[in-house]
C-alpha cells in the first residue's frame, strides 16, 4: 500500500511539472515510468497540497485510490500566489475527492 501511495505522489509531482497554470486533470493510473522520470531535484519542489480545502504537505497526503478522486487540479504562477499565497511559491496541487465533492459526484 505504501508503494502505491508512493506513486500516486509521484505521478501527481509529474503532473504539477507538466502542466500550465489552472488546467485541470483527469485522473490516470500511475505507473512505474511515471515514478522513475522524476529526478532527485524534483522530489525536492516544496509544493502545496490541497485535498478536499485542507492544505497538506507532501507527507501528509492521504493515501487515496483513482476511484476515490473527483478531479486533480495544477495552479502554478500568479494564480497559485494570488489564490493560497506564499506557501504556493512552487505551485499547488488541488485534489478533490468524490466524498468532497458533493452530491454531484
Amino acid at each position: 500500500m505504501k508503494l502505491a501511495h508512493l506513486t500516486f505522489t509521484l505521478a501527481i509531482v509529474s503532473a504539477a511539472t507538466a502542466c500550465t497554470a489552472e488546467r485541470a486533470l483527469s485522473p490516470q493510473p500511475a505507473t512505474t515510468s511515471v515514478a522513475s522520470s522524476i529526478g532527485p531535484a524534483m522530489m525536492q519542489v516544496p509544493l502545496l497540497y490541497v485535498v478536499d480545502g485542507v492544505r497538506l504537505q507532501r507527507d501528509q497526503v492521504p493515501t487515496l485510490t483513482k476511484d476515490e478522486i473527483f478531479a486533480v487540479q495544477v495552479i502554478k504562477g500568479h494564480a497559485a500566489l494570488k489564490q493560497y499565497g506564499p506557501d504556493a511559491s512552487y505551485g499547488v496541487v488541488v485534489i478533490t475527492t468524490k466524498a468532497g465533492a458533493g452530491p454531484h459526484s
